[in-house]
């Protein structure tokens, strides 16, 4: 029922953002999940898991692509703080259209971290990392505007 709620809103025009340490480990690596949710994934969102270890030190970059506004290096939490929630095992995720293109890579191991689709009826951009993990509101900020800009 939410799949279809998000299948119809991005038919529909709507541009969607998702991020979180398991976006591809929850609909791959559970028992719970079926071939129907990973058809989804891809047909709807753009994209695939690669694995649950995408990276341990907590930094991600911009790497070329089609899309401009997408520059930075940002860090997320990954270590125990008053702040945030730690980041231990975010996930590690490839784009699966031909419109769809890596735009932060883990700094570690060059994994893909995130991944933008633009097409003619909307746009996506998923993150193998928590937005809310970032370090710093000024570069949550940033980050948010980067994409909703590329989606432009």
């Amino acid at each position: 029922m939410q799949q279809k709620a998000v299948t119809d809103y991005c038919n529909g025009g709507g541009n969607i953002i998702v991020s979180g340490a398991f976006v591809g480990t929850d609909l791959w690596d559970n028992p719970f999940a079926t071939e129907k949710d990973k058809e989804w994934a891809q047909q709807t969102l753009k994209y695939k898991w690669r694995n649950n270890n995408g990276a341990v030190t907590g930094h991600v970059k911009s790497v070329p692509s089609p899309f401009l506004p997408i520059q930075g290096n940002y860090r997320y939490y990954n270590e125990l703080n008053s702040d945030s929630y730690v980041v231990e095992n975010p996930d590690a995720i490839e784009p699966a259209d031909k419109n769809a293109f890596t735009i932060f890579r883990y700094s570690e191991n060059n994994l893909s971290a995130g991944v933008l689709y633009k097409g003619e009826t909307y746009s996506t951009c998923i993150l193998g990392f928590p937005i809310e993990a970032v370090k710093g509101q000024d570069k949550r900020n940033e980050l948010i505007k980067q994409i909703t800009d590329a989606f432009k």
